[in-house]
């Protein structure tokens, strides 16, 4: 797979776009869990989970965020199954399964990181297989005995 520095242009961008969604995502959802977490650290572990399922449900407007959060979750994942066929992205299960214990934002920019870098990939390898293809044309051209009559040619 290409490295990061090794990427150039429009694919580096969206590179650094889901890398930075990613990161400032983790930064303040992670901020968000351990204020909960601490707020309700005396209800412990079990008392926590149960908070935070009561709290994110307790009435129509947290029910349609939380609603809604599930429903993304779920045609994101789909997306992501197509995408990770068609680019060959291995593990895709982990980024699906990661997003309702860590952040559908932080696993969602991470697999979308992914995907720019295998799409920069075979980009790249399209660009040297096209330029390998130009070179072994101009080779054949420069080959004087590829400059044969056309009735050599024929007779071939």
């Amino acid at each position: 797979m290409t490295r990061l520095s090794e990427v150039r242009g429009k694919d580096r961008a969206l590179c650094f776009l889901y890398g930075a969604s990613a990161l400032i995502g983790s930064i303040v959802m992670g901020w968000m869990a351990v204020t909960f977490v601490v707020r309700n650290a005396d209800a412990g572990a079990l008392g926590v989970v149960e908070n935070f399922l009561r709290d994110s449900t307790t009435n129509l407007a947290t029910q349609f965020v939380y609603m809604d959060l599930v429903l993304t979750w779920a045609a994101v994942g789909a997306y992501m199954i197509v995408e990770s066929r068609r680019f060959g992205i291995r593990h895709v299960w982990a980024y699906i399964v990661g997003a309702p214990a860590i952040a559908l934002i932080v696993t969602y920019g991470l697999f979308m990181l992914v995907r720019q870098l295998k799409i920069a990939a075979l980009r790249d390898a399209e660009g040297r297989i096209a330029v390998g293809e130009r070179a072994s044309a101009a080779e054949e051209f420069a080959d004087r005995s590829a400059l044969r009559p056309v009735s050599t040619l024929a007779s071939r």
